[in-house]
């Protein structure tokens, strides 16, 4: 683990500590006061590795720091499988830009909460930070949502930190996804303060357009003069448009679009990203995926050879580039003992070597109502293990 001591000049000189440090006073009290330094301990999460690469966070008195907008993503992604998709995604795309031996993760310390939320609101007299549209136009409310829905869900921040030539962490790079609904989803209260939901399909080509709108817009407010006294202006940025499902879906959204904005200019090229979640059984995989449709049926039917009575395999393919990466599988059963786990296990390990080419990752998880049983992994071009939840 790396440690570093790091006096902080609390004048903003230093970019890492920017937003930092919950203890300190507010800033227009500090800058009344004059510059004060504080010594404070900056390390690295342990280094362990792991297929997946993930990046080592920054640790400020050995505790993780949480972003400005803490807890703000569950009440607008309403999707768990969304979000957590939106969360580890946007950390792939980062290394493609940033890499992950020579950069280290914080969450987002440049847009603030009430920031955030007002950029989320849509545009009025009233808010003219929103950046979704303003309403429609209509006879009633409901048809002025219809006719101008919200694009935009939520948008989250990563920052990535670097060592300068003076052994300090300073911010390398700024990643920011922008979730857009697929459904946008509205209420309408009449007259008597009944509530009404409603929902309604979004056109994906207008989503696509005005999502990379609202990247140009988010892009130059960071780069605000007026922020960070301009220092972002030098930070190159990442933006990635990430598509959510349905609220209900059994299977997460995707990213779909991506662009990096270099230091001092603004949002380049944007490039078309081909990803994909599938559900196994499913039309569409045995449509689109039929050799891997064919894999995951053969794999439930040996599974049922197991058993006496009839279980349900649910598989959730992840594919990039047509070509699949990873699936994960579901084997609910009855409880019947830890030895019947033991050996269900076992079974499925020699299934997966069997059945699934060894070019992907395979996870396979063993569930009863009593919660997690085991867990089956095959790494790529590796040999699976068995963990038994005891």
């Amino acid at each position: 683990m790396v440690v570093k001591r790091i006096w902080l000049a609390l004048v903003g000189s230093i970019v890492v500590i920017s937003g930092c440090t919950p203890f300190l006073q507010p800033e227009e009290e500090i800058l009344e006061e004059g510059p004060i330094e504080e010594e404070q301990v900056v390390e690295l999460s342990p280094d362990v590795y792991t297929p997946e690469n993930y990046y080592r966070s920054v640790l400020y008195e050995g505790k993780y720091q949480h972003g400005e907008a803490r807890g703000f993503s569950t009440a607008v992604v309403h999707n768990r499988l969304d979000l957590e998709q939106l969360e580890l995604g946007l950390t792939v795309i980062a290394q493609e830009q940033f890499d992950p031996e020579q950069y280290f993760f914080r969450e987002g310390k440049y847009i603030k909460r009430d920031e955030l939320n007002s950029w989320l609101m849509r545009e009025s007299e009233d808010n003219p930070n929103g950046l979704n549209p303003p309403l429609g136009e209509g006879e009633d409310d409901k048809a002025r949502e219809e006719n101008q829905p919200r694009y935009l869900s939520h948008i989250l921040e990563h920052n990535y930190l670097v060592e300068n030539s003076n052994g300090q962490l300073e911010l390398g790079g700024i990643v920011v996804g922008l979730s857009m609904n697929s459904i946008y989803h509205f209420r309408i209260i009449d007259e008597n303060g009944g509530y009404y939901f409603y929902e309604q399909e979004v056109d994906r080509d207008e989503m696509i357009k005005a999502g990379q709108k609202m990247a140009d817009q988010v892009v130059e407010r960071l780069r605000s003069e007026t922020r960070e006294e301009g220092i972002l202006s030098e930070i190159p940025i990442v933006v990635a448009l990430f598509e959510e499902q349905q609220r209900e879906a059994v299977i997460p959204g995707t990213f779909i679009y991506k662009a990096v904005a270099e230091p001092n200019r603004e949002v380049g090229n944007w490039q078309k990203i081909n990803e994909r979640y599938y559900l196994f059984p499913s039309t569409e995989a045995n449509n689109d995926q039929r050799n891997d449709a064919e894999r995951v049926s053969k794999f439930n039917e040996e599974v049922n050879d197991f058993f006496d009575n009839y279980i349900g395999v649910v598989g959730k393919g992840y594919y990039k580039n047509e070509q699949l990466q990873e699936l994960s599988i579901e084997v609910p059963i009855r409880f019947y003992g830890k030895t019947e786990v033991v050996a269900l296990s076992q079974y499925v390990a020699d299934k997966i070597t069997q059945i699934f080419p060894s070019g992907y990752k395979v996870q396979v998880y063993i569930t009863s109502i009593s919660g997690q049983e085991s867990l089956i992994v095959r790494n790529p071009d590796e040999e699976p293990f068995i963990h038994i939840y005891r």
